[in-house]
């Protein structure tokens, strides 16, 4: 006897076998975005909560003029190491003007450190946290293991042209065990099961 599956059976076999397959895997996370939770104000006023692995702050320096300063704290709840802050952009400089006079800043409350690379932004290129201030009365490497830290993100613009979107990654690991995730060879003998459990089912209908 010859078996016969259907397309609809095939597909739901593969898309259990993806779904798995995908489990698991680690993504971003958007914690914040202008264009959804509302305009970043100059005070700070806005505060999120990091959690494990990479997190999103989204926002958007507005033509000027006026001039305009996006603010805001992120908490480095407990459990979570911060490996990497990077701010990045995503449009069009005109160099002249905005390498000039956009300005960015990086502190936590653990001490009156600020980070030697978050100062003025000369052109595009991603900006990587040094996690270190070399400058001033106090010196010395910012924290990036105390828990309930509060960071501080800042970005101030006197002439912008045009807009300038903007995205803040914070990549965090966990100090929990990470969840085990079934290996491809296991998934791939679970989809193969499901076949035969199918096969058998229409053989005892037929």
């Amino acid at each position: 006897m010859t078996f016969k599956c259907s397309n609809s059976i095939l597909t739901a076999i593969l898309l259990t076998f993806s779904s798995l397959f995908f489990m698991g895997n680690a993504s971003a996370t958007l914690i914040y975005s202008e264009a959804v939770d509302g305009d970043l104000d100059a005070i700070g006023s806005t505060n999120v909560n990091l959690v494990a692995g990479i997190n999103l702050i989204q926002g958007v320096i507005n033509e000027t003029p006026p001039a305009e300063t996006d603010r805001i704290t992120f908490t480095q709840v407990a459990g979570l190491t911060i490996d990497s802050i990077i701010l990045s952009f995503s449009g069009v400089f005109d160099d002249a003007n905005i390498g000039q006079s956009m300005t960015v800043d990086l502190h936590n409350n653990v001490a009156n450190l600020f980070d030697d690379n978050f100062n003025n932004v000369s052109s595009g290129s991603d900006i990587s946290a040094s996690f270190f201030d070399s400058f001033g009365p106090e010196t010395g490497p910012l924290s990036t293991t105390t828990a309930g830290a509060i960071w501080d993100f800042q970005i101030s613009a006197g002439t912008v042209f045009p807009g300038q979107p903007w995205t803040l990654t914070i990549n965090t690991t966990s100090d929990s065990p990470p969840v085990d995730v079934p290996e491809p060879s296991t998934l791939a003998i679970f989809a193969l099961a499901m076949t035969g459990l199918t096969a058998r089912r229409f053989k005892k209908k037929s």
